[in-house]
């Protein structure tokens, strides 16, 4: 199955989430290309084009503020007499990557405050970024703040996660640990690649100890994915690894499992 299409612009939604109720997605990405810190093997929209963090000699591929506040108002204008219950920084790529994340927060809050007052802001990351000064700010201004984690060491990490030569491990796990009211999201998979095995689930409960998020959120495959190779994790088998890193660790983990309905929206990203 191939990927499914990029976002073709800053706004999408609000759809039915499967975390966050009815979401408004912000989509602060590039649209005619995929631009990530990450090139993970199971993202739904396929390949990293460009794999960076340094984002400074490509301004104008990204959404300018004007445009950004623009298109928000328009949307939260336009959904009054919907409900939305969260407005979610995601989309195409890392949106911290954006070089202007941190006025864009502050634009989105504020227009939170005026049209939807009661639903949160947050943001869907790859934890890339989290060590980066103007991120942290913005992330504190932050309602949630979904984390990515999918393993516990940095082999199974480059495995997996495929990240460019300046995102380290040992630097987001420090990041993460030191950031405070944190959701760590993981994408368990199987196949030809896995995180699922002995040594690296129990490396990955000990990052969570280490860490100590609020809540964990884990799940499997439920879209196309980069790499075809892969396996979905059976529901039984996160629910082993959720009751597992709960008794070691004292943290909640919520196991996220797609109903059938679900599975065949194929076109609606995981997040949404």
């Amino acid at each position: 199955m191939p990927a499914i299409p990029l976002q073709p612009g800053i706004i999408y939604g609000p759809v039915k989430s499967r975390r966050l109720g009815w979401s408004l997605g912000l989509n602060v990405s590039p649209i005619t290309y995929k631009l990530c810190s990450f090139n993970c093997v199971y993202c739904q929209y396929g390949l990293t084009a460009v794999c960076t963090i340094d984002t400074t000699k490509r301004p104008d591929d990204f959404p300018a503020a004007g445009e950004f506040e623009k298109a928000l108002a328009s949307s939260l204008l336009a959904n009054q007499d919907r409900q939305i219950d969260n407005i979610t920084f995601s989309g195409n790529g890392e949106p911290t990557l954006h070089p202007q994340f941190e006025d864009l927060v502050d634009i989105a809050r504020k227009l939170k405050g005026k049209y939807f007052p009661e639903a949160r802001l947050g943001v869907l990351s790859n934890s890339s970024m989290v060590c980066l000064g103007r991120v942290r700010r913005a992330l504190t201004e932050l309602d949630f703040r979904i984390m990515k984690l999918d393993a516990g060491d940095p082999d199974t990490f480059r495995v997996i996660n495929h990240p460019c030569p300046e995102a380290d491990y040992q630097t987001i796990v420090n990041g993460l640990k030191s950031l405070g009211n944190v959701t760590l999201q993981t994408m368990f998979i199987d196949g030809t690649i896995s995180n699922t095995g002995e040594q690296e689930v129990r490396e990955w409960i000990e990052r969570v100890g280490e860490i100590k998020p609020v809540k964990v959120q884990i799940y499997s495959l439920h879209r196309p994915s980069a790499t075809s190779s892969l396996r979905e994790v059976p529901a039984e088998r996160l629910r082993e690894i959720a009751a597992r890193t709960e008794k070691a660790t004292g943290v909640p983990v919520e196991v996220i499992v797609a109903t059938a309905p679900y599975r065949k929206r194929v076109n609606q990203p995981y997040d949404e």
